[in-house]
């Protein structure tokens, strides 16, 4: 009989699961440094069988002895001599490390760590590439639109023939081209100013190798008529402008005071006085509203628009070479794909960073475990086979004519049908013998496993591939979607870098702390997004408080080990940016009604080799509590204290400088809105969409649903620590996805969902004895007595005979799944009795619009 799978949907899968293999296990026979003179005997059972046990161990899992250490002094030739010197060591200028008690070639991050003359490409040092290996070079970014004297800069992103990204640290110069602007510079960046209002045109040169390339200028006029605002609406991720938007005034009330059109440049002038909220509508971008804007700032606005993000699907397809041999026993291999994120995570929607799930049964030691694990996962061994290829999902951008199927790229461009990002990949592959013990036990959390995974070793890699461009198509029509393939080198470098991060206080997450905290390393890419290079986990769940558990090795609870790589392919010299994230719950799929999330963010100078944690690295920021207490009123009436079409928080956020809740309905087509973080609790009434356009407060069903809704409390400050609300970003340019996402500090969301009822038992058309218990799930609503919670469920029954038609039941009690558990009468019986559960709120009153769900059913 073949043994049954165990479904396994536990939170944290997909990272736990390629840590908790990749951290607790030792190096293959492949990974294993060369030693110079022959090496020590190949088989072993215990380490005194090894030619010198306090230089070497048995790896009983290969039968064979390894070079050890326990210092970095272990790995030189002058404490092994010649014969046991380790060739890989001594050929390195870094020479090697002690890493998990194994030599390793030591890593750069920087040309500081490198002799002089040689420069750090791909964390090892050498010669620097000639100038004129470069052919092609774009700069970033390539189109501007701003009011004269702003201040933009300008990074060049080089390739060879072959498309390869080329990291040149001199050789690179740049000059204004029109007197638009003013600047010049040498170098991989450079800094110009906006100095002469004029229409578009090639400003800006750089030039290099074979190479020249140029960004576009538009530079607006001073905005000074006292009774108007001037606000410029651009494509976030292509600074293209927008034309045809409604850009829409209106009052405290919501009412609408003046509305105009974008033109060419995406600028529209519209009268308002006072206090008012301005709105941006577009049928194809997200909408934007900044409210409670005091027309006694600037007066002039740039307000960037995002995509929708279901309208065009598309990106590309990994596969993988260079993997290590494996013995009899078999490996797990795993690579995590995915392709760079512009700005917040949170401003991608979910389909666009990890894809749908799949089920996955691994198979080891006569024991089978189904995992549920995202697209872009690639999983090969313990049964599975190697998929041919891994898609992983983009986000629209830019492209040129080196894009097969892009006929004309400024079009293509312009209706957000191709992209260009950073592909990246986390690799491991395991000996099946080496696999974390507990891993297939059922009920074992995979992230519990990883934080238990001790010692750490290099066996994770880091894949990138920087400049990957790709289409994408409208969903549907009969055509397949097209993906741009890329393979990644499995082993391409290692995360050589482990190091201890101090996580802040967790904070309260809605009815407790959180039951974990990510650490994930990153880099900052101008023009593609963030790129991850590295990881860590804690759980929390002994004791359940603000410290993170106390992992092995560690004396103290709050710490994480995390395991990093440096900048590499094409990435060296960009800023890295490390994220703390203490979440419960799924980490993948649906974001679940109720979801709460708090984020806090830190740059980082360089990864460093610190596996003791000897000088943790800290965050000077604090998590922010959740927002809790959002409310909205989507209907034409008073609602319990909220006038029509207003949203309000209940309370402040502590240290939040910006709010935004976002609506998404049904075909995942959003409207944000944006407002200084103390104002919040004033409320907002919003605006009436403009005609032929849809309001996206709501779901979009024949049922005129409430649209999904999530709020995110947002600490934005400058460099200096000034703190910076939605009027200061709106007016500098600095709501943009890579300027925001620069200055967030620290962010809590709350994903509030919708309010939904959904039948859990009987099914339709089902035959309940008399007296039956029936059940309900409760979704973005939650149900309870107190003051704090927002009703209950109220079963109302037709049909049958007396006992049954004109029935009233109610509960306000729920399960912590949210199940409502109500039982009818035995009095109640009928051939066709329907069965009607409908949310109220603390009155006993139904919500507006109606939340409805029916069941008929037998009742013999």
């Amino acid at each position: 009989m073949s043994p049954v799978p165990l479904t396994v949907r536990s939170p944290g899968l997909v990272l736990a699961l390629l840590l908790a293999c990749a951290m607790g296990c030792a190096m293959g026979d492949s990974e294993a440094p060369f030693i110079h003179g022959g090496g020590p005997d190949a088989a072993c059972t215990v380490d005194q069988d090894c030619a010198d046990p306090s230089l070497f161990f048995c790896n009983t899992a290969l039968s064979r002895c390894e070079a050890a250490c326990r210092s970095d002094d272990d790995c030189s030739v002058r404490r092994r001599g010649q014969q046991h010197a380790i060739l890989d060591c001594e050929l390195q200028s870094l020479g090697c490390r002690c890493d998990a008690n194994r030599c390793v070639p030591a890593l750069c991050t920087g040309d500081d760590a490198c002799e002089e003359g040689e420069v750090c490409r791909d964390g090892t040092c050498g010669q620097p590439l000639p100038e004129d290996l470069a052919t092609v070079c774009r700069v970033v970014p390539e189109r501007v639109v701003a009011p004269v004297g702003t201040s933009v800069r300008f990074e060049a992103w080089v390739s060879d023939a072959k498309g390869q990204a080329v990291v040149l640290g001199e050789g690179i110069t740049w000059k204004a081209v029109t007197a638009l602007v003013t600047g010049t510079g040498a170098g991989p960046s450079a800094t110009f100013t906006l100095a002469s209002p004029g229409a578009e045109a090639e400003a800006v040169e750089a030039r290099v190798g074979k190479a020249t390339c140029r960004a576009r200028i538009t530079v607006l006029p001073p905005h000074v008529d006292p009774e108007q605002l001037r606000v410029l609406v651009t494509d976030a991720l292509t600074g293209y402008p927008v034309k045809g938007a409604s850009v829409l005034v209106s009052d405290t009330l919501g009412q609408t005071l003046a509305r105009e059109a974008t033109d060419a440049v995406g600028v529209a002038v519209v009268a308002a006085r006072g206090e008012v909220g301005v709105s941006v509508f577009h049928e194809d971008f997200g909408y934007l509203t900044l409210a409670h804007y005091d027309v006694k700032g600037s007066r002039d606005l740039r307000l960037p628009l995002r995509r929708n993000p279901a309208d065009r699907v598309g990106g590309v397809r990994s596969v993988f070479n260079n993997f290590a041999p494996v013995g009899s026993g078999g490996a797990l291999a795993l690579g995590f794909t995915g392709l760079s994120v512009p700005g917040l995570a949170s401003e991608a929607a979910p389909g666009q960073v990890m894809g749908p799930e799949r089920p996955v049964d691994l198979k080891l030691g006569g024991a089978t475990r189904r995992f549920q694990v995202p697209d872009n996962l690639w999983v090969f061994g313990l049964g599975v086979l190697a998929q041919p290829d891994i898609t992983a999902p983009g986000i629209a951008g830019v492209c040129d004519a080196r894009l097969l199927d892009v006929a004309e790229p400024e079009e293509a461009m312009r209706t957000g049908a191709c992209g260009t990002r950073s592909a990246w990949a986390l690799t491991a592959q395991v000996p099946s013998g080496e696999l974390p013990a507990g891993m297939m036990d059922p009920g074992t959390d995979p992230l519990l496993l990883l934080a238990r995974a001790l010692p750490q070793s290099g066996r994770f890699s880091s894949s990138i591939i920087r400049d990957v461009q790709f289409t994408l198509r409208s969903p549907g029509g009969g055509e397949a979607v097209r993906t741009t393939p890329v393979t990644h080198d499995f082993r391409q470098v290692p995360l050589g870098f482990p190091f201890v991060v101090r996580v802040p206080a967790l904070p309260l997450l809605r009815e407790g702390y959180p039951e974990r905290a990510l650490v994930l390393g990153t880099v900052a890419v101008p023009g593609r997004g963030l790129v991850p290079l590295g990881l860590g986990a804690a759980v929390n769940a002994n004791p359940s408080d603000p410290l993170t558990d106390t992992q092995p090795g560690l004396l103290t609870p709050g710490f994480v080990r995390v395991r990093m790589a440096p900048a590499h392919h094409g990435l060296e010299g960009q800023p890295y940016r490390l994220l703390a994230l203490a979440s419960s719950g799924p980490l993948t799929g649906e974001v679940p009604a109720g979801a709460a999330t708090s984020a806090v963010f830190a740059p980082l100078d360089a990864p460093r080799f610190d596996p003791e944690g000897t000088q943790p690295v800290t965050f000077s920021d604090a998590f922010l509590s959740v927002p809790e207490g959002s409310r909205y009123n989507p209907d034409l009436l008073p609602w319990h204290g909220l006038l029509p079409r207003e949203w309000r928080l209940d309370a402040t956020v502590p240290l939040a400088t910006v709010v935004r809740t976002t609506f998404t309905n049904a075909a995942g087509r959003r409207w944000t809105v944006v407002m200084d973080g103390r104002r919040a609790v004033s409320g907002v009434r919003l605006p009436v969409p403009p005609s032929g356009l849809e309001d996206r407060t709501f779901q979009g069903d024949t049922e005129g649903s409430r649209a999904s809704l999530s709020v995110e409390a947002l600490r934005v400050t400058t460099d200096e620590g000034i703190s910076l609300g939605a009027p200061a970003l709106a007016e500098s340019g600095g709501l943009s996805p890579e300027a925001l996402a620069e200055a967030t500090r620290s962010m809590s969301t709350l994903h509030q969902g919708r309010p939904q009822v959904l039948w859990v038992d009987p099914g339709e058309g089902a035959s309940l004895t008399r007296g039956a218990t029936v059940r309900v799930r409760v979704d973005g609503f939650r149900v309870g007595p107190a003051l704090t919670d927002d009703g209950g469920v109220l079963l109302s029954v037709r049909g049958g005979g007396p006992g049954c038609d004109g029935l009233w039941l109610s509960s306000d009690l729920a399960s912590r799944s949210g199940e409502v558990a109500l039982t009818l009468p035995t009095t109640c019986s009928g051939a066709e009795v329907v069965l009607a559960a409908s949310l109220v709120d603390g009155l006993h009153l139904p919500l507006r619009p109606a939340v409805t769900a029916v069941r008929t059913v037998r009742v013999p």
